[in-house]
């Protein structure tokens, strides 16, 4: 059996992507690292909103990031390999209704 990939967000860039149809769009284009045993990969995921994005969906860069992720593992399960040169490209909409994002616990020396 094969290890399993590692993923960690290596860094993000905001603006505007042009589409195909030659307009643009606000999105993030993300940095992901790939680690499998010796092996590493660094792969490009644009990621662009949805056009019914919320703005709370276009603050929230930790969905957006663990969303990027999750593209990619699920590619990797469907059986691309990180050294294929793909053009990833998604559009990021709001989460579904259950969805919570995570708090930042409030440092110990802060009273209020």
């Amino acid at each position: 059996m094969t290890e399993p990939w590692l993923m960690r967000i290596e860094g993000g860039l905001a603006a505007h992507f042009f589409v195909s149809d030659g307009s643009s769009r606000p999105g993030v284009q993300w940095t992901v690292g790939l680690k499998q045993g010796d092996r590493t990969c660094t792969v490009m995921v644009k990621t662009l909103y949805a056009d019914d994005a919320t703005a709370a969906t276009k603050a929230d860069q930790e969905y957006q990031a663990r969303t990027a992720m999750q593209y990619l593992n699920d590619r990797l399960n469907a059986g691309w390999d990180p050294s294929q040169e793909v053009d990833h490209l998604i559009y990021i909409g709001n989460p579904p209704p259950d969805y919570a994002p995570a708090r930042a616990a409030k440092p110990w020396w802060k009273f209020w």
